[in-house]
């Protein structure tokens, strides 16, 4: 049988070559199982930080396999231990039903303690659950002052939806104006459809558009010829 044979200039090269793959491949297998480890490991010790960002990680697949059960099994870990982070994420997974049955009821509960703790995001979801009357009954003026406080912490989202209830006089008198300075807001902190709506403004003569300068980005490549499209 025909054998290959490996000549002895190129046999000493090869070798150190496997040794050296074997060594690196060796290094980069420990480096990865000590990364997995290092995200995995609790303890009774483990702070709520730890514990949020462990819950984190699984929620969004982040180092380890997604699992919504684990991640909401950790949050109410968390969050039982008074962590608003955590109560602001076990408030989203009742919203959205994932890791437990949907309950907009205990949603609410949830997120509004960290809204109070402070937390922007939940301050801003307790604004949409008012105006969306999800778990609680609707309400656009509290709606409106759950979105000024977030927008007071610096949620773009919140100011854009401040803007969209002046435009619309959900909870509030209707105010162009008033709309237009809220999406601004937002937009100059690159939120495009605050930008879109200040198009939509100008084109419909609602705001005096002098000094108005409508943002777009590269990506969209939103226009105001598409601005005028829509407004149709």
């Amino acid at each position: 049988m025909y054998q290959r044979k490996i000549t002895p200039l190129i046999q000493p090269l090869i070798q150190p070559l496997l040794l050296a793959t074997m060594l690196s491949s060796s290094l980069i297998t420990s480096a990865c199982s000590a990364e997995y480890s290092n995200t995995l490991i609790l303890s009774n010790q483990s702070t709520p930080t730890e514990i949020y960002k462990l819950g984190l990680a699984y929620y969004e697949g982040d180092s380890v396999p997604e699992d919504d059960d684990k991640a909401f099994e950790l949050f109410q870990k968390a969050a039982d231990q008074g962590y608003a982070p955590d109560k602001h994420y076990l408030g989203i997974m009742y919203y959205e039903g994932l890791g437990v049955d949907q309950n907009y009821q205990k949603a609410f509960e949830w997120v509004k303690q960290a809204a109070n703790q402070g937390v922007s995001d939940a301050q801003y979801r307790i604004g949409i659950m008012y105006y969306e009357g999800s778990g609680v009954e609707q309400d656009y003026q509290k709606a409106m002052e759950w979105y000024v406080l977030a927008a007071d912490n610096g949620s773009f989202d919140a100011q854009n939806n401040i803007g969209n209830l002046y435009e619309n006089g959900y909870g509030v008198p209707q105010d162009y104006d008033e709309a237009f300075e809220w999406y601004k807001k937002s937009a100059d902190q690159g939120n495009q459809e605050a930008s879109n709506r200040i198009g939509r403004l100008v084109m419909n003569d609602k705001i005096d558009d002098t000094g108005i300068t409508i943002f777009s980005t590269q990506e969209t490549e939103f226009t105001l010829g598409d601005i005028e499209k829509m407004s149709q």
